[in-house]
């Protein structure tokens, strides 16, 4: 049998600094390397392959709901430096260079994992070796996304993307190129349904929710055609997870007893009942990230800080910045329903709770752990009603808002608070002839011939989606996507714009992959001052 040395070298510098040195990593007799030699084996080394490191943590600052709280507050680079869009030289949890590690380490995992199955037979074999793939693809779309210019809708995407690791490494410095985005998405999207194809049934897992199941790949690849814009595909995987609306009643609004509007009242996050009467934030803590919590459809646990400190950050929200989103009026009428605590200055939505691991048992150190929720139900809902408004299949969209809706909107009145194209056109009105506003002046997707109907309902959607996501990272590849610029200010008055095209709403790839011949991404566009 095939013994496998597991050397993990592309990210190495940092990830052998953190294990100690280079000589005592690589100093290991053959007899302890890591035997690959069954089905189990393969499906616990698939068990921590995926990415443990936290998106959200690095990209909220980055963001357009967050504000300079002034001095006093807690700081550290990791979230001083992205709120200026600095390239962040600190290399620990919740910053570019940990990410990309943690990264092509689970990549790494995978790839050891697909190697090993030739060598192995057993019951499940097909579907752990389809997780791998899945696994593979998701570590690398993360990367390209974060570490490479976007995918441009209908462009050639021909700048450079990230490495495609597709071997075992098996020296201590490995060279490697850095594909075209194209090629990167080609193959992402090749490992992805490869993955979805052969995956199976859930039966394999003792907790599903902890690995790619069949709805969190569906959400996956909803999410991966989102951003390509390939929007017919975004709608056929996201009704695999949440069911087409069938059932209305007379003023259009979506029936209380539709399959849709019954899936979601069971599947998201209960914000209207158990959230509503909780007594503090500590019980929505515990149960926003539990894998018995059905909104949840991929949990992971990662290294991050953000559990302790993401309402005490020195760049973070205010009363002004939920006032804004999460407190803010709406097309509905209505009030949301998420729940902001305050402590002092410090605003926030709970959402994770700490898991702090001492580095023995007698240690007052350790490491702060927290549980995220890659893929939650809530996505694929908005992911289809995107899709629809892309497709101008603007009532099967605002529908799909609707649902959304009844499970947000506090009291909710189906006469009252339904969403109309009516009255979304009401709401937006000051936006749809703005020649200043970024439907018109950055013309994503074409957005600037687009109807005024569709610019309303994408409006919506993206006023959705950055509400219920707060805190979890995705507003930051909404705001690429759909090009909006970001104003900062300082807590002193100064301010500042990241404008769609600047280099650096790219992530810096971290130095240390220069040793393996990758080039650094460039900082020569700057369409605004560096702080």
């Amino acid at each position: 049998m095939k013994k496998i040395d597991i050397i993990y070298i592309f990210y190495g510098v940092l990830v052998l600094s953190l294990l100690g040195s280079c000589e005592k990593f690589l100093d290991k007799t053959p007899d302890n390397r890591t035997e690959i030699n069954s089905v189990e084996k393969i499906s616990q080394l698939l068990a921590s392959s995926y990415p443990q490191a936290s998106y959200a943590a690095m990209l909220n600052s980055r963001v357009d709901f967050v504000s300079d709280k002034g001095p006093g507050f807690r700081e550290n680079s990791s979230n001083s430096d992205a709120f200026f869009w600095r390239d962040i030289k600190d290399v620990s949890q919740d910053t570019p260079d940990y990410f990309w590690s943690k990264c092509y380490f689970s990549i790494a995992q995978a790839n050891h994992a697909i190697y090993a199955s030739n060598n192995v037979t057993g019951e499940n074999k097909e579907q752990f070796i389809a997780e791998a793939h899945i696994i593979r693809a998701f570590s690398h779309f993360l990367l390209v996304t974060l570490y490479s210019n976007f995918y441009e809708y209908n462009g050639a995407n021909q700048s450079p993307g990230i490495p495609y690791v597709t071997e075992p490494e098996r020296i201590v410095i490995q060279k490697y190129k850095r594909e075209t985005v194209q090629k990167c998405w080609d193959k992402i999207e090749e490992d992805m349904l490869y993955g979805i194809s052969n995956l199976g049934g859930d039966s394999k897992y003792k907790v599903p929710k902890y690995h790619f199941n069949q709805k969190a790949a569906w959400a996956f690849a909803s999410r991966f055609y989102l951003y390509k814009g390939e929007w017919q595909k975004v709608i056929d995987f996201c009704s695999n997870v949440i069911p087409n609306t069938s059932k209305f009643l007379a003023n259009g609004n979506v029936a209380v007893d539709d399959p849709a509007n019954i899936y979601a009242a069971n599947n998201f996050q209960p914000w209207l009942t158990e959230y509503a009467i909780s007594p503090g934030s500590v019980e929505i803590r515990k149960k926003y990230t539990m894998a018995s919590n059905p909104s949840n459809l991929l949990l992971t646990e990662m290294s991050s800080r953000m559990s302790r400190y993401v309402n005490t950050w020195r760049y973070a929200t205010k009363k002004e910045d939920t006032d804004a989103t999460v407190s803010s009026s709406n097309v509905t009428g209505g009030s949301w329903a998420y729940r902001v605590f305050k402590s002092g200055d410090n605003y926030y939505v709970p959402k994770y709770e700490e898991l702090f691991v001492r580095a023995d048992i007698n240690a007052s150190t350790g490491t702060i752990y927290t549980i995220f929720p890659y893929f939650r139900n809530e996505e694929v809902l908005l992911n289809r009603a995107e899709a629809y408004a892309m497709t101008d299949r603007l009532d099967e969209a605002v529908a799909d808002l609707n649902i959304f809706a009844r499970q947000r909107i506090k009291n909710y009145s189906e006469t009252s608070n339904i969403i109309t194209i009516t009255k979304l056109l009401s709401f937006y009105n000051s936006i749809l002839n703005n020649q200043e506003h970024y439907f018109n002046k950055y013309n994503a997707y074409g957005s600037a011939s687009w109807s005024n109907e569709k610019k309303a309902v994408i409006s919506a959607i993206l006023e959705f989606r950055r509400n219920e996501f707060m805190w979890e990272g995705l507003r930051y590849w909404d705001l690429i996507r759909y090009k909006i610029p970001v104003k900062h200010t300082t807590f002193f008055g100064e301010e500042n714009t990241l404008f769609p095209g600047d280099d650096r709403w790219v992530l810096q790839i971290p130095e240390s992959a220069s040793l393996s011949d990758i080039e650094l991404n460039p900082r020569t566009n700057l369409l605004s001052k560096e702080w």
